[in-house]
């Protein structure tokens, strides 16, 4: 159906077809939800709701009952509810299971109801391992509760496949990286910078993981919410790492021509990947307003340097419009390129199908 949408949206730029005939035609072909569909999309949006406000819900009696509840009525009421929200994803899985033996859409991957159960318990243990520091005083810094909830909920991630574990397992990386440099960040040397490129690989790696594994048949690493946050994550910290080494001065040459050599190698490397293998317009985006903010930090540095004429941020604001203008323009263009190169690849395999058949 988007192929779809988008070839009768070209035919109407071209001026093939008229607006009446375009709504003629999705009048004929598109079919509206039933009710049943809607009541199914409502009864989901009421479990999700209602499974994530009872585990908040249980994270906030114990902030604001602590002093009331002895330890072993803590222990039990947090593992009380992390052994019922495990049951109700054997349960719900294995339902769901035989709905998709019955019905081939059927997945069970994404967001489901047996997933929401495991998003449950993801965040609740995340609260028994604080219980446990608390409790016991264990003495361990934050970031080693972040750590351990990580690696903790690595598996239920795995059976899952779903965005929403994969984003909680990437917040709580970088969380407990962040709470590592904060404490330990006497161990280098131009720490800032050195820990901000740290960030840029973790998030980089965690993106071009799901890419390509993301192109498998199964659906288990189909998580593009995922590469959007952490592509967005990794272009960010890159491109504010970048900028500070332009207006703050570093000492060392070496790690100031290896930052930018990792940096452009990355943007050429990008722009030749899903331009042409993936198709992808959003890493574009990133990469060339990436290029766009860092330019006009070595403008500001270059012309402005040893004086601070107010006219002069003329010319760079009109440079950002000018080079934001032009590549919206690309941008777009490209994605009505990738549409139509996706429809044609599509159709010819559809055709060889049929005559193989």
């Amino acid at each position: 159906m988007r192929n779809l949408t988008s070839q009768v949206y070209e035919w109407l730029d071209q001026g093939h077809i008229t607006r009446a005939q375009v709504d003629e035609l999705y009048r004929h072909v598109c079919t509206p939800p039933s009710a049943a569909s809607w009541r199914s999309l409502i009864a989901q949006l009421l479990q999700w709701a209602g499974a994530l406000s009872l585990a908040t819900g249980i994270i906030f009696f114990f902030a604001y009952n602590w002093q009331s509840l002895n330890r072993i009525s803590k222990f039990a009421l947090i593992e009380v509810a992390l052994l019922l929200s495990l049951v109700c994803f054997v349960w719900l899985y294995y339902r769901g299971s035989s709905q998709q033996q019955s019905s081939a859409s059927h997945s069970m991957f994404g967001a489901t109801l047996a997933n929401v159960a495991l998003l449950v318990a993801s965040i609740l243990i995340g609260g028994l391992l604080a219980l446990v520091g608390q409790t016991y005083q264990t003495g361990a810094d934050p970031w080693q509760l972040f750590a351990l909830w990580a690696l903790a909920i690595i598996p239920l991630a795995w059976v899952a496949g779903f965005d929403g574990l994969w984003l909680l397992l990437l917040g709580l990386v970088n969380l407990s990286l962040g709470l590592f440099a904060d404490t330990s960040s006497y161990l280098l040397d131009e720490r800032d910078q050195i820990w901000l490129f740290i960030f840029v690989v973790l998030n980089l790696t965690f993106y071009y993981a799901f890419v390509f594994l993301g192109s498998l048949p199964s659906k288990r690493w189909h998580a593009p919410l995922m590469q959007y946050v952490s592509s967005l994550a990794a272009m960010g910290c890159f491109t504010l790492l970048i900028c500070w080494m332009i207006f703050d001065t570093v000492d060392n040459k070496k790690f100031i021509f290896g930052i930018w050599a990792v940096y452009l190698i990355h943007l050429i490397f990008g722009f030749w990947w899903f331009r042409y293998r993936l198709l992808q317009v959003y890493p574009l985006a990133l990469g060339g307003f990436s290029l766009i903010a860092v330019g006009a930090a070595l403008l500001t540095e270059l012309l402005y340097k040893d004086s601070d004429p107010i006219g002069g941020f003329l010319l760079i604001g009109l440079y950002i419009i000018l080079a934001s203008t032009g590549l919206s323009s690309m941008l777009r263009r490209l994605h009505r390129q990738f549409k139509s190169e996706v429809a044609a690849s599509e159709m010819s395999a559809i055709n060889e199908q049929g005559a193989a058949s």
